[in-house]
């Protein structure tokens, strides 16, 4: 027992290390908090599996093929969408309903009304809409990107440095949708209509959005704070790269705003959470290596 456990902090990654993290305390909540959530013991199955898989995959990856030696370096980001689609029942486990009610609030003290009502009313531009529009719906790209374009130069310590800074920020996200659950503006506001919701893109966003969101998961936006981690990390890493992606990220950003996504304060706690993970994720990476 002592050398298997040996073994696993010598071989489990900093990301690894998050998403256990995650798994674990959600595992904790999901049996204390057990009668606000349907069919919990399937979420605790799942969680423990997981888990499990995560240390099973650390503990043999240097004897399996290639194909699976790949798989164990990319998996963490495809935790990104898989936790952001199961996190949504979880929100319910604290506490019955959302926080829309005290956001809007904030909102209104800070801005004397609601940004994500002004900007696409005073700023119905077609060709805005859609850039903005294609900008929130590049996020699944931001995320791949730089770390693809580090992995496949070879730097891996900068491409392992990348994906546990991404996991970090979307997972401290996900920890703060169970604790204060809010819709968003796309649930309680009405929807853009006339002549921008005619869009191909806007349309587009709309559908998938409507397959796939989470409701609950709007304070802080993930979307703003892993694509501003991956912009920062870019600075650092690739400038070519933060060239081509800034536009993108900044565009999102305005984006979550503008297309009714988000609050503004959203964006905002997003963009300040992107800002301390990018402070201490290298300092965590090192203790966690």
């Amino acid at each position: 027992m002592d050398q298997i456990i040996i073994r696993l902090s010598a071989t489990l990654l900093p990301a690894d290390w998050v998403i256990i993290a995650y798994l674990g305390l959600t595992s904790v909540l999901i049996v204390f908090r057990r009668k606000n959530l349907v069919r919990w013991y399937l979420y605790l199955l799942a969680h423990i599996t997981l888990i499990f898989a995560i240390l099973w995959l650390s503990l043999t990856s240097e004897s399996l093929p290639l194909l699976f030696r790949f798989l164990r370096e990319w998996y963490p980001l495809a935790t990104i969408p898989a936790f952001y689609w199961g996190v949504s029942p979880l929100t319910q486990m604290i506490r019955r309903g959302y926080f829309d009610d005290a956001v809007i609030r904030w909102e209104n003290r800070l801005f004397k009304g609601q940004p994500s009502m002004f900007l696409s009313k005073h700023l119905p531009m077609m060709a805005l809409s859609e850039v903005l529009h294609l900008c929130y719906f590049s996020y699944y790209a931001i995320v791949l990107s730089l770390p693809a374009v580090l992995y496949f130069q070879g730097r891996i310590g900068a491409f392992r440095e990348v994906v546990f800074a991404e996991c970090l920020a979307f997972n401290v996200c996900l920890i703060c949708y169970i604790f204060l659950p809010v819709a968003g503006p796309r649930y309680v506001f009405e929807k853009i209509g006339g002549r921008l919701a005619k869009g191909f893109l806007h349309r587009l966003t709309h559908i998938i959005l409507s397959m796939g969101s989470s409701k609950g998961t709007a304070f802080p936006s993930s979307h703003s704070a892993i694509a501003v981690v991956v912009l920062l990390y870019a600075m650092r890493y690739d400038t070519l790269a933060f060239i081509i992606l800034c536009p993108f990220c900044v565009g999102l950003v305005i984006g979550t705003v503008y297309g009714r996504f988000h609050y503004a304060v959203d964006t905002i706690a997003g963009t300040v959470l992107a800002g301390i993970i990018y402070g201490i994720a290298a300092a965590l990476y090192r203790l966690l290596s």
